[in-house]
């Protein structure tokens, strides 16, 4: 295909490629590919710098964890009971 085709597809409201670089990856491929790369290294750096054990206390139980654990608990229970509330709510519109 010659990029002409590409200039009367486009012009018939047909395929439109993306910008792209020297490669042909789209630019915004590019900046969501970075922006993970920069997440990733927080949450390596992060995790690094949160391996300490802490002592935990919890009704009669008692014991040390890695603190990076405790974290990624307590962010999975969050994750957990924002999604159990969510389908609760949506049952309660459904049957309402």
């Amino acid at each position: 295909m010659s990029d002409s085709d590409v200039t009367s597809e486009a012009a018939e409201g047909g395929f439109v490629p993306a910008e792209a670089d020297g490669d042909g990856l789209p630019i915004g491929a590019l900046i969501k590919l970075a922006l993970a790369a920069i997440v990733v290294g927080a949450m390596v750096i992060f995790v690094l710098q949160n391996l300490d054990s802490v002592p935990v206390s919890f009704l009669t139980w008692s014991f040390d964890a890695p603190l990076i654990v405790l974290l990624a608990i307590a962010a999975v229970a969050g994750i957990l009971l924002r999604w159990l509330l969510s389908f609760v709510r949506a049952r309660r519109k459904r049957s309402a």
